[in-house]
């Protein structure tokens, strides 16, 4: 393996954006200091050699495709996994971080990828969790209910209701509670794991800048994210993990997309940031959904739309602004307020009613929150895959498994999946769960896909591969319609982006039109100022 000379502590890793004096950085003392550390499960090694520096003051990004050891080194220094070899080191003292509450003494505090919420608790409760005396008195609610309030309020989430219980709170507001937590507990050293995956573009900015504005005095972060635009625009260095070992660290001046995705994967970037390759395609004039007058929720506009069979739709907005209600009304799991909704993924046009009634006309889902609505983590692949479709492996009433696997075999190599050792769907990373998912709903042929966020999580390797795969699907004749949260991908993957705004179809607009400016203004209800001009 060519790997790059690295040290326990790199004084060239970092150069400062919060506006401090760093000439002397190489006299201080980090935060962090994380030296050869390994660790394996029998045969496999998952992390090989995790030497990294993290600097008083400083955002440095993990780098790495799935399987690279970023989750292995990031429970290591989380204190939920102990390492066979190597040192820990925080603000210059050995650390010994046997368990999590070990990691939580040392002023490490971690923002899993998992959502962790206990959910019929109240929002106050749950971002106290652990964190000082269980005994509350009126003095102590009053300040916890200050404090919290504050923390909220730097993270754009007034809306967050304290005595409201976490259940009734959407995805992104629950990721905000656990985000609000860890800063709570006021840490030395912030570990975000995919934190910003479920932010919409307010939230995440608004993380951004308090976590610039702590870094300022003095904490420091370690951030990861598949989002090279979120990387570049946070990190002050990155540290690229491959194969178990960093391979690599550079500069926040000495770096761009192309390098860093060539250090993560060893591979010469060829392709844009979405991954785009061209794939000829035709859309043809059959209409498989028909929106007419359709009203997504009381109170908000009524909007006409249709999408063609081989069409890539985009839909995009800020939370909550209705683009996700728009796909579980076409998947039969959400109810107009008004208006008719028509879709057809094989033969003709017909009013969606229910899920089951979408699934079997051939049209299917791939929820966002897969652990919640995608899968059985604790049964094997092989099930999680053939369970919708088992009528397809009956003879005479009984379920040959045999040819459940030969129609894994064939669909996991549809979304490049190889099967491996490991049984469990819960084992595999994220990008091999969603890999999973989808390929059990290519199973069922539909003509409709409806994606719910499907690259959520997933590496850079990984997102490439679905793009293929979305782009081959709708060359095929399928219609995709898909909902995401990152600008790159909307820009260079859609045919076309439907924008809501306020419950309702604001914007419609062409794939030449389709710009991060114009996006992020439609967001806002807003065009450009010169239309719809803006940088690709």
């Amino acid at each position: 393996m060519n790997t790059e000379p690295k040290s326990l502590y790199d004084p060239i890793v970092l150069e400062a954006t919060t506006g401090r004096d760093d000439s002397d950085a190489s006299t201080t003392v980090p935060v962090l200091e994380a030296g050869a550390l390994s660790k394996s499960f029998g045969a496999t090694h998952a992390l090989v050699d995790g030497t990294l520096t993290v600097p008083a003051g400083h955002v440095v990004a993990l780098l790495g495709e799935n399987g690279s050891g970023k989750s292995t080194l990031v429970k290591i220094l989380s204190g939920v996994l102990r390492p066979d070899s190597g040192t820990v080191l925080v603000e210059g003292a050995v650390a010994k971080l046997k368990t999590p509450q070990n990691a939580l003494r040392a002023g490490i505090v971690t923002v899993f990828q998992e959502i962790l919420v206990a959910p019929h608790r109240t929002v106050l409760q749950n971002l106290w969790l652990g964190n000082g005396p269980a005994r509350e008195t009126r003095k102590l609610d009053c300040e916890r209910r200050k404090r919290a309030s504050a923390v909220l309020e730097t993270l754009a989430s007034e809306d967050i209701r304290l005595d409201d219980t976490v259940e009734r709170l959407d995805l992104m507001q629950q990721q905000v509670c656990v985000i609000a937590r860890a800063m709570l507990r006021e840490p030395r050293l912030l570990i975000l794991d995919e934190s910003t995956s479920t932010l919409d573009i307010t939230r995440r900015d608004a993380l951004f800048a308090s976590l610039k504005a702590r870094c300022a005095d003095g904490m420091a972060a370690l951030f990861i994210s598949h989002r090279m635009d979120e990387v570049l625009a946070v990190a002050d260095g990155f540290v690229a993990l491959r194969s178990g070992s960093v391979v690599g660290t550079r500069s926040r001046g000495n770096a761009d997309a192309a390098d860093l995705i060539r250090l993560i994967s060893g591979e010469v970037a060829t392709r844009d940031a979405a991954g785009h390759t061209a794939t000829s395609r035709t859309v043809s004039d059959r209409i498989v959904v028909q929106a007419r007058a359709a009203v997504l929720r009381p109170g908000s506009g009524a909007f006409d739309l249709s999408v063609r069979a081989g069409d890539i739709v985009g839909l995009a907005g800020l939370e909550g602004h209705g683009q996700d209600e728009f796909l579980r009304a076409l998947a039969g799991l959400h109810r107009l307020a008004g208006g008719e909704l028509l879709a057809a993924g094989q033969g003709d046009l017909a009013p969606v009613s229910n899920y089951r009634r979408s699934v079997a006309c051939g049209v299917v889902y791939v929820p966002r929150d897969r652990k919640v609505e995608g899968m059985a983590d604790v049964l094997p692949i092989l099930d999680n895959y053939g369970v919708p479709t088992l009528p397809h492996d009956a003879v005479f009433g009984l379920v040959r498994s045999g040819h459940t696997r030969r129609r894994f075999r064939r669909d996991a190599g549809t979304v490049n999946f190889t099967p491996g050792k490991q049984q469990s769907m819960g084992r595999l990373s994220g990008g091999n769960q969603q890999k999973v998912i989808i390929a059990r709903w290519l199973a069922a042929q539909p003509g409709l896909i409806l994606l719910n966020d499907p690259t959520r999580g997933v590496d850079l390797k990984t997102k490439h591969e679905l793009y293929d795969l979305f782009r081959n699907l709708a060359a095929g004749g399928a219609a995709v319609v898909m909902l995401s949260s990152e600008v790159d991908e909307l820009v260079h993957l859609m045919d076309r982006v439907l924008v809501f705004h306020d419950g309702s179809v604001a914007t419609d607009l062409p794939h030449d039109e389709v710009t991060s400016q114009a996006l992020v203004a439609a967001y806002f209800g807003q065009r450009t100022a010169d239309g719809l001009q803006g940088t690709r």
